[in-house]
């Protein structure tokens, strides 16, 4: 029963207050006796749990009573029971309508009267412990909406002044919410940005790949890819990492993206590049038709060549022209990784995966996100790694070392390799059935000695490398003598080879004109009636004529330091036939 609640008794007979007070009492109340409505009125003021009044009470009846507490909001909601001889359906209805909680006829049943009571004080308490909570609720909720509102506008603060380029997008990926910085990024306005997809903003160049990694991001994963792309006439080269949003019941509800943009270094291609129109050889000319086919395709594509042919080169080549070249390139040389790193090199480790692995790390195939990840030597791959490699084409995904949540990537492999790879199947070394999965699309790069037509090219384009790695002012001339040297020579190790020799002639020459005693290659300054010239196939006699006759000028100039008079003394003409051979040949004066 509840216990130590304050009572107002009210009642213009002495005999009932004393009666009703001693019972109350013995059930462990305390209370108050008042002899008419004035006086309980005024003792109200000092605060009880419930009322006992009479109805029937001279000067003010228990009506008025009850209508003076209910307009009062100091004490408005305690509960009052109403006690009279009067029982009838009219009386019960006005006390009701005074506001009176209950009603109880004399004489008084104390087991009724303590049940009525009992009931009501624990409506009251009810009530109470309601208001209470109410109260405590409205407070954490205010407490709550304060810091939810400057939780928001430190939010605020740091997505507008982070550096970085922040936005937001919905299920339907479309771009609900950008920071000033991505503003700035695209140079547009907000207006123009939010409420579209990048179908709509960047076209069909980049949209699928990224609407691609944004419905696996909505699947759940969280996704880092390096995407190049032209806006505006200007390279953008961007990092990007994408995470699922998640309501507070774990649903996805959208996308935040965070980019990056990187220095995006001069590009500059690998030993033996050269635009697909300066190469002269029939057979680099029909392996660059090859690799164009391959471009327009997303399959798997294996490289062979001798080493040092230019199968990176290549490879790069046809990521270059591929639908991914605004993706990332990677290369991995199989070879050089230690059998035990290699899985954790290829496909990344969980925090904790082995002793030193402190953090999570990506592998090469989730780092080629979007773009193209070059296996080089891929001959040389462990049989453990083999097997692997074999299960990720399969489904192009994996687990990560020490996880085990599947990681599915959108990269596309490009294998190469110098040896044989049949060979090494048929002597049980590599995998059958890895090799028919690689070789979906072959593609042989041919020697050097068997594009000696490309010579004159390559070199010039590496010379131009070294010079601006080795800050030389300018790129120094090679005689004819030199070049013939270079193209007579069979190069067993073909383009690298070559750079070596450069680089070396570079080194000895000081930059000056380079001759063949520069070059190492064990020959001889060659006299003009005594030197080999070769007719390239597929080119005519006027051809070779013609850039004979450039490499005896330029030659010549060089060794005059410039002087066209003495140039022409060198070479047996007039200075005016020299500046004509000039024009004809576009030999511009240095």
């Amino acid at each position: 029963m509840t216990q130590h609640k304050h009572i107002l008794i009210v009642d213009d007979e002495p005999r009932n207050l004393r009666l009703i007070k001693d019972f109350l009492e013995v059930l462990g109340h305390s209370v108050e006796p008042a002899n008419d409505g004035f006086e309980a009125l005024e003792k109200l003021k000092s605060g009880f749990d419930l009322v006992l009044l009479d109805i029937m009470m001279p000067g003010m009846d228990g009506f008025e009573v009850v209508r003076h507490i209910r307009e009062n909001q100091e004490f408005a909601d305690i509960p009052v029971i109403m006690v009279t001889v009067l029982d009838d359906k009219q009386t019960r209805i006005r006390a009701v309508q005074a506001g009176a909680n209950d009603f109880i006829n004399k004489p008084i049943d104390r087991l009724e009267l303590s049940v009525r009571i009992e009931s009501l004080l624990k409506m009251k308490d009810a009530q109470d412990a309601i208001k209470r909570h109410r109260a405590e609720l409205e407070e954490t909720v205010e407490r709550r909406t304060s810091e939810l509102l400057e939780s928001e506008r430190r939010f605020r603060t740091l997505f507008e002044s982070a550096q970085d380029s922040i936005f937001i997008k919905d299920k339907e990926h479309r771009y609900i919410d950008i920071n000033t910085a991505a503003v700035d990024l695209l140079q547009m306005g907000r207006s123009e940005i939010i409420g579209k997809t990048d179908m709509d903003l960047f076209g069909a160049a980049y949209a699928p790949e990224s609407e691609n990694v944004e419905c696996r991001v909505l699947q759940g994963q969280t996704i880092e890819t390096q995407q190049n792309f032209k806006w505006k006439s200007q390279p953008i080269s961007l990092d990007v990492i994408r995470f699922p949003l998640r309501d507070s019941s774990g649903e996805i509800t959208g996308i935040c993206g965070i980019a990056r943009e990187l220095v995006k270094p001069v590009s500059t291609h690998l030993d033996g590049s050269a635009p697909i129109s300066e190469y002269l050889s029939a057979a680099m000319l029909s392996t660059l038709a090859k690799a164009n086919l391959a471009a327009e395709t997303n399959s798997v594509i294996l490289l062979t060549g001798e080493t040092g042919s230019g199968k990176d080169h290549l490879a790069r080549y046809i990521h270059d022209r591929s639908s991914r070249s605004s993706g990332p390139f990677y290369a991995i040389n199989c070879s050089a990784i230690p059998a035990e790193l290699a899985e954790s090199e290829l496909f990344g480790h969980e925090a904790g995966a082995y002793t030193g692995a402190l953090r999570r790390k990506r592998g090469m195939l989730e780092l080629a996100e979007g773009g193209t990840l070059l296996l080089n030597e891929i001959g040389e791959l462990a049989p453990l790694m083999q097997s692997k490699l074999l299960t990720f084409l399969d489904t192009f995904s994996f687990s990560r070392v020490g996880g085990d949540k599947s990681v599915t990537v959108n990269t596309r492999p490009i294998a190469a390799t110098n040896r044989d790879l049949w060979k090494e199947v048929s002597e049980g070394r590599f995998r059958k059935d890895l090799f028919y999965r690689l070789n979906v699309f072959g593609i042989d790069v041919p020697p050097l000695r068997e594009r000696q037509e490309d010579i004159p090219v390559i070199t010039k384009l590496i010379l131009t490398r070294l010079c601006n790695e080795m800050q030389f002012s300018s790129v120094p001339k090679i005689n004819l003598n030199a070049m013939n040297a270079l193209r007579s020579y069979t190069w067993p190790g073909n383009v690298r080879e070559l750079r070596n020799v450069l680089e070396r002639a570079l080194i000895i020459s000081r930059g000056d004109t380079i001759r063949i005693r520069h070059l190492g290659l064990g020959q001889t300054e060659w006299a003009g009636a005594s030197e080999k010239l070769s007719v390239p196939s597929g080119h005519s006699l006027y051809d070779v004529m013609g850039e004979t006759e450039r490499l005896l000028i330029e030659d010549a100039l060089s060794r005059s330091g410039q002087k066209k008079r003495e140039a022409a003394r060198l070479l047996g003409i007039s200075r005016f036939a020299l500046v004509r051979h000039m024009t004809k040949l576009g030999i511009n004066e240095r």
